[in-house]
């Protein structure tokens, strides 16, 4: 009945990317339209694909998470995104991701009961009503 979220998945690790999917795959109404390998990468995929999410590694070579979140927020604002990390020192990283507009910070490994708990909320809330930015 409700529209299917769209999703970008972004992360370094090929086996995180695939594990992602994995669990994605077994929740009705969410679709993974691209992924990317660094912040780079998931600028060129959220132009690409609109999507309604991105769930992205903070942590990557080249550009990092935080610096594509910062230019995501300039170039695509209506885009949420969700960081992820798995590091040391994640207090002052989600706090940053915070600040710079991330809706949410989940830690490693993530298991399906956060990505469905996350993705019914983002439905939910893209059900209500289409807000401009």
């Amino acid at each position: 009945m409700s529209e299917k979220l769209t999703v970008v998945l972004v992360d370094d690790s090929k086996s995180v990317l695939e594990q992602l999917q994995n669990l994605i795959a077994e929740i009705d109404g969410v679709d993974v339209v691209g992924t990317a390998a660094d912040g780079a990468g998931a600028i060129q995929t959220v132009s690409e694909t609109r999507p309604d999410l991105v769930v992205m590694d903070i942590v990557m070579p080249a550009m990092d998470g935080l610096a594509a979140l910062r230019l995501l927020r300039v170039n695509h604002p209506s885009v949420r995104v969700v960081m992820v990390s798995s590091v040391g020192g994640t207090l002052s990283r989600a706090e940053e991701a915070f600040r710079l507009g991330a809706v949410q910070v989940l830690g490693k490994p993530t298991d399906a009961a956060q990505l469905e708990a996350l993705f019914a909320g983002e439905r939910e809330r893209k059900a209500g009503g289409r807000v401009s930015s």
